[in-house]
């Protein structure tokens, strides 16, 4: 072996081992750490095996565990970066890999016998295991482990890929290295096999297989330099949320917690959902939250302090796993998720009464749309009806014939007439119909049109809003007409535009100064979830308009 080649193999194998301790240390890759370093021992197997001169024992055992290095590599990859094996195919592979890795080096170790393999290079006389010779089994076998070797390359370099190409965006920074590396492993391993497959005999003096072993030793070395990186990374994240306290102190501002760990682990998604006093979840705005059901990449963390739940943390299972977070979410910053729960909790009262003053105003729209509806539908068609009546009634006597009678029928039907027009303005004050049926565009046209002050209206987007967002802005724009005709205004100019997702009402006047805003109207908008900004002159409201 050169010197290149021999310093090479160094590297691959005692880096394997440093990386196997460095994350067995680590909580979060503790169960990569045994692999690793075990998989650093393999890797010496062929130079136990070709110990010219060392004891036939340690030349046996090297010869046949040569055939675990292919599947702890697999083993490596398939677990990272947690250390568990996903279930189902990836386990499978993992058993099958083992099984046929010990299968091949107990038959080896039973059946062969160095001295009549004819394409022994490393170590032809020593087998102390050897039970009965049978140099075809052994053959078969020699076979078997390339095909494997072969195939396990292949899984390695497809795992890779596959696992690079599904995983998020943030689950794919700490896996990166480690499946590239092990795609590269993979590669260059199904190459060999394939060169074993053809040229049995694994000539070191031969440029191919001196080239393979050095490019398999230094992709097993960036290997064991990715999974140090992958330990020292989940080291950094274990200290970042530990010192997430530190960095919030005991009452950090709402939604700030979340916010942090989010940074903290590296997970842009990550989600908490605080539990309230009732038994459900609210987000740190203190709305409600959803928390979806273990699966799809997604884990949920229970939050618990002295037997009792305080929050959910929702966040990408591959990058924290959930006893290390619930591990390094201590004591400490359970207070400050305790007291980022009891805001959550204000919040979430806030928005029930929010929701509920929206709901009673909503109530209140609909009655009057209804009495709206009722006065239109009965009392204005009877007084229609009876005006109808009058006039006939009149047409028919004459003037000529009973001049008393036709004067008082004349009298009856402009009572008639002007009764209906005082209903019809009524029902019209309770809830103008118009804006049921064509909208607030149309319906502050006709306000302006009938406004006791001259209006100048502009609207610049005529998208309808929900029935309560769009009253709410006739009721501010009838009320701000109202009050500019009191305070003695000569004009007064509206302004209506469609922001984001919020409805935007100005009604400016030239007027006096306003004194107060009615309490009605701060209500109605507030129950929405709008602000109002009321000066001298200007009143402006802005609406949620989802």
């Amino acid at each position: 072996m050169s010197g290149v080649a021999h310093a090479a193999d160094l590297a691959a194998g005692l880096g394997l081992l440093a990386a196997g301790l460095i994350a067995w240390l680590e909580p979060a890759t503790s169960r990569l750490g045994p692999v690793a370093a075990l998989a650093g021992v393999v890797w010496f197997a062929p130079d136990w095996e070709g110990w010219d001169g060392g004891p036939a024992f340690a030349r046996s055992v090297g010869a046949v565990t040569l055939p675990l290095f292919g599947v702890l590599v697999l083993h490596l990859v398939l677990a990272a970066p947690r250390g568990r094996v996903a279930p189902g195919a990836a386990w499978a592979m993992v058993v099958v890999g083992y099984a046929v890795a010990l299968g091949v080096g107990i038959g080896w170790a039973l059946v062969r016998n160095p001295v009549l393999d004819l394409y022994c290079w490393r170590n032809c006389l020593d087998n102390v295991f050897l039970v009965h010779e049978d140099p075809g089994l052994a053959r078969a076998l020699g076979r078997v482990w390339l095909v494997a070797l072969l195939l396990s390359g292949v899984l390695l370099l497809a795992t890779g890929v596959a696992r690079s190409l599904g995983a998020t965006a943030a689950a794919r920074r700490p896996l990166l290295p480690l499946l590239v590396s092990g795609a590269l492993v993979g590669g260059v391993q199904a190459a060999t096999a394939a060169a074993l497959l053809r040229t049995p005999l694994e000539d070191p003096r031969s440029s191919e297989f001196s080239s393979l072993f050095l490019a398999r030793a230094l992709a097993v070395t960036a290997l064991a330099a990715a999974l140090v990186v992958t330990a020292l990374r989940a080291a950094r994240t274990r200290a970042a949320v530990g010192r997430l306290v530190t960095e919030l102190g005991e009452t950090p501002p709402p939604g700030a917690l979340q916010g942090a760990l989010a940074a903290a682990v590296g997970d842009p998604t990550l989600e908490i959902a605080y539990r309230l006093s009732s038994g459900r979840y609210v987000g740190g705005d203190g709305k409600p939250a959803a928390v979806p059901a273990p699966g799809g990449g997604r884990a949920v963390t229970s939050v618990v302090r002295e037997d009792r739940e305080l929050a959910l943390v929702v966040h990408d299972a591959a990058l924290l796993d959930r006893s290390a977070l619930e591990r390094e979410i201590g004591s400490a910053a359970k207070l400050a998720v305790e007291n980022e729960r009891l805001r959550a909790e204000v919040l979430a009262q806030l928005e029930d009464l929010r929701a509920s003053r929206a709901r009673v105003v909503e109530r209140g729209d609909a009655e009057r749309r209804r009495l709206e509806r009722d006065l239109h539908d009965g009392a204005q068609q009877r007084l229609l009806a009876l005006t109808y009546d009058l006039r006939l009634a009149r047409a028919a006597f004459g003037a000529d014939r009973d001049r008393e009678l036709a004067t008082t029928l004349a009298s009856a039907e402009a009572q008639a007439q002007k009764a209906f027009e005082e209903l019809r303005e009524l029902a019209h004050g309770i809830f103008p119909a118009i804006l049921t049926e064509a909208g607030l565009a149309a319906a502050l046209r006709s306000l302006a049109d009938t406004a006791r002050v001259p209006v100048e209206l502009h609207v610049t987007d005529d998208a309808r809003c929900p029935d309560p967002v769009e009253t709410a802005a006739y009721v501010t724009v009838a009320e701000s007409i109202g009050s500019a005709a009191s305070r003695r205004a000569t004009h007064a100019r509206i302004e209506v535009d469609r922001a984001v997702e919020a409805l935007v009402v100005e009604v400016t006047d030239d007027g006096e100064p306003r004194d107060a805003v009615e309490a009605s109207l701060v209500d109605r908008v507030g129950a929405l979830g709008g602000v109002l900004t009321a000066a001298p002159n200007l009143l402006r409201v802005e609406i949620p308009c989802a």
